[in-house]
């Protein structure tokens, strides 16, 4: 699957492509320029003709150019949102550089509440789904997801239908998940951990995999996560993907019943000393 990605933060193809072209989804970066239109491609050049892509994953303020005053993030922020000035919409209803038909996911920066009402008075698709940067590689493919972007059976992480092992059941799209019938109470980290486990049930989940599909680009994937300096923007990252897998761990003890991480008994997140995780059925 093509996705068309339309962003001016670069860290997001440098994070994105290799864990996507992973699942199966290729990213294909195009500059914002070309696809408005403000820039030609050099004279006596031909322009790269890509195939339809199968989704748009694009910055929101390169489709909507931000109102004056928005930057504020306050309810005068909110009350620009309605202005219909803003919008590139054009005559036949679809903005300009936007393949209709497809899956939308737009970035931003604010808070959901504000970038919908710009939303609305754009006239975007209805079916656009808001995905606030920074992201992870799993967030977006849920992202995706949601706004209806399906694969065939068995076809990567778009693919439907539920994924179990064990005792453990969890259901994609609607984020639903149990352990011996028990509802499972997750985190999105833990909810898109706990589905790359699944979709690799049986096999070792290095650790910088789990970093690129459960944290977001911008938290820094340390080679060394034992030398490694803290961030100043995210001081927990050299272990973030330790501190995630002991959350999950401690939730499917408790729904397990045990309420002990180490229980040998169902189904067991096995530590792989200096290589990952593995999910294992009882």
């Amino acid at each position: 699957m093509l996705i068309l990605l339309r962003t001016a933060d670069a860290r997001i193809a440098a994070h994105l492509t290799a864990p996507l072209a992973e699942a199966g989804l290729r990213l294909v970066v195009e500059l914002p320029s070309f696809a408005d239109g403000r820039v030609q491609p050099p004279e006596g050049t031909t322009p790269v003709m890509l195939p339809k892509p199968d989704a748009l994953v694009a910055d929101l303020d390169l489709l909507v150019p931000p109102c004056p005053g928005r930057e504020t993030g306050g309810d005068d922020a909110d009350s620009a949102d309605t202005d219909g000035d803003a919008s590139p919409i054009s005559a036949s209803g679809i903005s300009p550089g936007i393949p209709p038909g497809i899956p939308l996911i737009l970035l931003h920066a604010a808070t959901a509440r504000q970038e919908s009402r710009r939303v609305r008075a754009a006239g975007l698709p209805p079916s656009a789904r808001l995905l606030r940067v920074p992201f992870s590689a799993g967030a977006l493919v849920t992202a995706l997801r949601a706004a209806g972007l399906a694969a065939p059976p068995g076809r990567g992480p778009l693919a439907t239908g539920v994924l179990a092992l064990g005792d453990i059941v969890f259901d994609p799209v609607s984020g639903r998940a149990t352990r011996d019938f028990r509802p499972l109470s997750l985190h999105p980290q833990e909810r898109l951990l706990l589905e790359l486990l699944l979709r690799r049930a049986g096999s070792v989940v290095q650790r910088e995999d789990i970093a690129h599909w459960c944290l977001d680009y911008a938290t820094p994937i340390p080679e060394n996560d034992s030398h490694a300096p803290h961030a100043p923007h995210a001081p927990h990252a050299p272990h973030a993907v330790d501190v995630l897998v002991s959350r999950l761990r401690r939730t499917l003890a408790r729904a397990a019943g045990s309420g002990v991480p180490g229980a040998t008994s169902g189904t067991r997140l096995r530590t792989v000393r200096g290589v990952g995780y593995r999910l294992e059925a009882g």
